[in-house]
Parts: structure tokens; C-alpha cells; sequence
């Protein structure tokens, strides 16, 4: 809740169209305050929270309404509307048939509490029917909890975009350029929660959604609430906002927004799990056996599968048991084997499915969002090594992963494949030189040196992106950028190349922290293709080129970020091969390490 309660705090100063409509101002200043949105924003999360997940869609109303009326009362001069205000001193509240924006910027909880879209929707409405049953307000919390779901359980915002449109019907067609010009103050649902959509797609961080929203004008604080409350699911908030508006609330708020997040990491902690977080090299070889069902590719998958089993790994296993007594049980620390006691004996059946040649096979998916393409279940989290070696030991074909959509059958006899493969000895870590262009090197992951946007630019990346081709950029845009010394991984495309990691060099000034940079990206790149199950990674000299990074300072960063990587990581068996721009680059390369091997002797 976050994002709606920072939103709500950054527009308030310049609700009625106050501000000069611009995205350059003081994010936080002595007039940014909480208003009507964050207090009822509030209220509904607490409401949810004492009504529990499985509650009726009446006894939600119920809560809500009481808890809207208790905060309502609590802070009487926040900023409410006429009728609200009459609405929160009745003693028998009915709904008035509004269609203003309140029903969407009190919403922002709903998307975070609940397993499914659809009970996402549900739940969204009858936090509207309580006041604002007019269909355009119920659209406006049911699209904006919807966004919520879907951007915190890994959609694309091409993917919210077309869900919105598809179900609710609001119109995108301008972007905030178009708007920002003729838009005034007003408080419809209808008028508000389409611009602050325009603004949570045309952001590319959760600051830059917030400017945006606020440059538009008209009713700010709540426009601005509802495109934060999507941007913090989409981006998550950065600390320093967090503590900017934490000082400005009152302690009772402040107990609920604690209340909030520890259910909220309590309703994601299966799907969240950072483990999950390296499964798309799974995904990625999936999807290359979907397209060419050669052995190369099946060994790359069960290389994949390998790698991640390798690295703690889980797998998401749904389980057939009565979902009451599921949520007395810590799901996070139950492995396939263990005998589980909750207030009773339970007694876990895996899911099965059958294939038409009668063989039965387990279920298990990589992510969140492939379990959620199929029927939804009570669900474990396990270690894939834990979990593939006991099926070995069970009456079944093997495990069918993600069958909703590109399934991939892995029979016993991969599985013991796949563990027999742990026994063999590992290859040795090792470095070579390469002069020429990096593009065209056949090895599985090059390093693109980007700026920090990771969408093109000059020199190597724009050779990389021209050479991967335009899909490249597509995936890139969903990445939302890259910190300096950080490094994200996409698909190699047209490349021969499997993959391709992005990471930002500094930009010289002389500095220490130009030196720390430096390293951190030679460092992260090999950290991200080593949870990628990546053996041979090709450099370029990042941060020499337009960034200024004088070569016979970086080339002993680089050297030595690398070995002391192989140093820790003895046994991996990776091949990293320096690719030189030029010769004089591949000249100084070899200079230094000569110096080293003289050093050494």
C-alpha cells in the first residue's frame, strides 16, 4: 500500500490543478501529506485482514463498512467528498450509486491478499458496492486491483494492458502528452483511473510513474494514488520513499501498513520464493525444445534443469488437502517425504495427471504464472534435487512440468540422467582472448556493456541489438532498466549466442567507486550466467569505450574481478573469453597478463 499512500502524499499539494503540470518538481515537501485516500486506503486493508481470505462476499462488506465508518470518524477532516461524508456518520450505510474515483483509490490492498484473478475481482466489488455501486465505480476498483495482481505475479505491462481493455473497456489511445494539456479537475472513475493507467504504462520506475501522474492535474492526489498503488506492484517502492512516508503518518497507520506486509509476504511467500527467481533458464529451454525437438536442445534442458537443481532450485508442487488446513501449515519449510501435524494427521496427495498411454505423472510448475494458466490448488514449495530424487522412488511416470501450456515430460530416465550427470567431474574454469566482433562469437551468453536504460544505444550495444534483432528490444523494455555494476539476462535471439547479459559500467571520473563499479559488473554477470547454468561467457572491455574508462585501468579490474570469481567458485567450469575491440585492447590484454604470469614466477 505503498505506492497508493506515497501517491496520495506527492498529488496532494497540487490537487484542483495547483501545480504548473510539469514532472520536475520536490517529490516530498512540508505540504505532502496523507488525505481521504490513504485513511480509507486503510481501512479497507484492515477490514480484509480481520475478515480473513475465505471470507463471504457479505461478511466483506460488512467489515468494510465498519472499518471505513471507525477511520472515518478517526480522521474527519481528510478531505472526504459531500455524500461520503454523510455516509460515514449513518447508522445503517447503503451504497448511493456514485461513480467517483473512490472506489479505486481505496483498493490498492485487494490486489495483494488474494490467490486468484478472479477472486481478486470478486473481493474488489464489494469493496466498491458498499458505497459506489454505479458500474463505472465498481469497473474502477475491479480494473485497478486487477493491475495490482497481475503486475506483482509477473505480467507484462503489454499483457495489464490488454487484460484491462479486453475486460473493462477503457481507452489508451492517448498518451499523457495528449492528456495533460485539456485535463481538469475531476473525480469520476471514468475520468481518472484511464489516466492513471496512461501513466503507470508511460513510467519506466515507480518515481517516473509518480511525476507523470502528478503532471497531468486535475483530482492529483487520487489519480496519483491509483497510479502509484500499480507502479509499486510493477516496480516496488525505493527505501527512501518508504522513509519519507512513514514519518508523515500517525503511529495507528503506521500498525496497520506493519499488519499489512507481514500477511502480504505471508500470501506470497510460496510464489515469491526467491528460488523460484532463476527457473526461467528452465522456461527459456522449454521453449527452444518447443520449436526444434533436437537432441542438442533436450541436452541444454536437462543441462537447465541441472543447474537449477544445483543452485537450491524449487519447484512449485500443487497437493490435493483441505485447503482449512493448509493455512495452519508453514508451507515454506514442508519438503516431498515429511510427515506433517497440524491440529490433525494430513496426509498430502501430490496432483497427478494421466497422459493417453495411461501412465500417471506428477505436477509440478517452474513460476507462479504457468501454475495460474490451469486450475488453481493448494500448493508446497520444494528443492528440485529433494523432490526429483524421490520420484525416482515413486509408483509414477515421472513429473510433466507446466502442462498448462509448453509442457515438457521428464520421464525417470532423465531424472536419472540428470542426477547421474552430478557425478561426473567437473570441468576447469579458464580464460581466453578473442579479437574481433562479439556478435558473431559462438559461445552461450555475450556481455553487452549498455547504458542504463538497456534499450540501445551506440558502438557494441547497438551492434548487439541490430545483430539480436528487434525482439531483443522488446524483452528489454520489460527489464525496466539496469543500476550501475547490476546486470539483467534476456534471450540471445538472432545471435549465436543463447543468451545475452546486460550490466552498466561507470563512467570514468577517477573515483574509488569507479573502481567498485567496475568490478561489480564483471562480478554480477558471472553470478547471473552461473544461475543460468551458463559455461562460457564473453566480455567486452565495458566502460572503455564513450564512458571514458582509460584501458590499462580497467583491464586489471577485469582480470582480476574474474579470477578472484573462479577463486570462489573453483569447481563451476566456466570459460571466459575477453573479446577485444581492437588490437591495440587485445595487445594491452596480453601485456598484463604476462606481467601477471612473471609476478607469478
Amino acid at each position: 500500500m505503498y505506492g497508493a499512500i506515497i501517491g496520495d502524499m506527492v498529488g496532494s499539494p497540487f490537487e484542483f490543478d495547483r501545480g504548473n503540470k510539469s514532472v520536475d518538481f520536490e517529490m516530498f515537501t512540508r505540504r505532502s501529506v496523507f488525505t481521504d485516500d490513504s485513511v480509507m486506503s486503510i481501512a479497507v486493508a484492515e477490514a480484509l485482514m480481520e475478515a480473513g481470505k475465505d471470507a463471504t462476499v457479505q461478511e466483506v462488506k460488512a467489515f468494510v463498512i465498519d472499518a471505513m465508518q471507525k477511520w472515518g470518524r478517526k480522521y474527519p477532516n481528510a478531505g472526504y467528498g459531500g455524500k461520503f461524508r454523510y455516509w460515514l456518520i449513518e447508522e445503517n450505510p447503503k451504497p448511493y450509486g456514485s461513480y467517483g474515483n473512490g472506489s479505486a483509490m481505496r483498493v490498492s490492498s485487494v490486489g495483494w491478499l488474494y490467490d486468484t484473478i478472479d477472486r481478486t475481482r470478486e473481493i474488489a466489488r464489494a469493496t466498491a458496492e458498499v458505497t459506489h455501486n454505479h458500474p463505472e465505480g465498481v469497473k474502477g476498483a475491479e480494473s485497478v486491483a486487477s493491475a495490482i495482481y497481475m503486475a506483482r505475479t509477473g505480467s507484462s505491462k503489454e499483457e495489464i494492458k490488454e487484460y484491462v481493455i479486453a475486460n473493462f473497456r477503457y481507452d489508451f489511445s492517448r498518451s499523457c502528452d495528449d492528456i495533460r494539456p485539456t485535463y481538469h479537475h475531476v473525480e469520476s472513475c471514468q475520468e481518472t483511473v484511464p489516466e492513471a493507467f496512461t501513466a503507470f504504462f508511460e513510467g519506466n520506475s515507480f518515481e517516473e510513474v509518480i511525476r507523470l501522474a502528478v503532471s497531468l492535474g486535475g483530482d492529483c492526489d487520487t489519480l496519483t494514488c491509483i497510479a502509484g498503488c500499480i507502479a509499486e506492484a510493477y516496480y516496488g517502492v525505493p527505501d527512501h520513499f518508504i522513509s519519507e512516508c512513514e514519518r508523515r503518518l500517525p503511529a495507528d497507520i503506521l500498525q496497520v501498513l506493519k499488519k499489512f506486509n507481514e500477511q502480504k509476504v505471508q500470501t506470497d511467500r510460496i510464489m515469491n520464493d526467491s528460488y523460484l527467481d532463476g527457473n526461467d533458464v528452465i522456461e527459456v529451454a522449454i521453449d527452444m525444445f518447443y520449436k526444434d525437438s533436437s537432441k542438442d536442445n533436450l541436452v541444454k534442458l536437462l543441462e537447465a534443469i541441472r543447474n537449477r537443481m544445483n543452485n537450491d532450485g524449487h519447484l512449485i508442487l500443487p497437493v490435493e488437502t483441505p485447503h482449512a488446513a493448509v493455512d495452519m501449515l508453514d508451507l515454506e519449510h514442508i519438503k516431498v517425504g515429511d510427515v506433517v501435524t497440524a491440529k490433525e494427521d494430513l496426509h498430502f496427495r501430490m496432483r497427478q495427471l494421466e497422459t493417453k498411454d495411461g501412465r500417471q505423472w506428477l505436477v509440478a510448475f517452474t513460476n507462479q504464472k504457468e501454475m495460474q494458466k490451469g486450475e488453481s490448488s493448494s500448493v508446497i514449495s520444494n528443492f528440485m534435487d529433494q523432490f526429483l530424487n524421490a520420484v525416482l522412488d515413486m509408483d509414477v511416470a515421472g513429473v510433466i512440468l507446466n502442462p498448462w501450456d509448453k509442457f515438457f515430460l521428464l520421464d525417470k530416465e532423465l531424472i536419472q540422467i540428470i542426477i547421474d550427470a552430478n557425478s561426473q567431474p567437473k570441468p576447469q574454469n579458464h580464460i581466453y582472448f578473442d579479437k574481433g566482433d562479439i556478435t558473431k562469437l559462438n559461445c552461450e551468453c555475450i556481455v553487452n556493456a549498455a547504458n542504463k536504460s538497456i534499450l540501445g544505444g551506440g558502438g557494441v550495444d547497438g551492434a548487439i541489438h541490430r545483430a539480436a534483432g528487434k525482439e531483443l528490444l522488446e524483452e528489454c523494455r520489460s527489464l525496466h532498466g539496469c543500476h550501475i555494476g547490476e546486470a539483467k539476462i534476456t534471450k540471445g535471439y538472432h545471435l549465436k549466442a543463447d543468451y545475452i547479459i546486460h550490466t552498466v559500467g561507470p563512467v570514468y571520473s577517477g573515483k574509488k567507486q569507479d573502481e567498485i563499479d567496475l568490478a561489480n559488473c564483471y562480478r554480477n554477470s558471472l553470478e547471473l550466467a552461473k544461475a543460468h547454468g551458463i559455461h562460457s561467457i564473453a566480455f567486452p572491455a565495458i566502460s572503455t569505450g564513450v564512458y571514458g574508462y582509460p584501458l590499462e585501468e580497467a583491464i586489471p579490474i577485469a582480470i582480476y574481478a574474474v579470477t578472484n570469481w573462479f577463486n570462489e567458485n573453483a569447481d563451476y567450469g566456466m570459460a571466459v573469453i575477453y573479446s577485444c575491440f581492437d588490437q591495440n585492447t587485445y595487445d594491452m590484454y596480453q601485456a598484463f597478463v604476462e606481467l601477471l604470469k612473471r609476478g607469478a614466477n
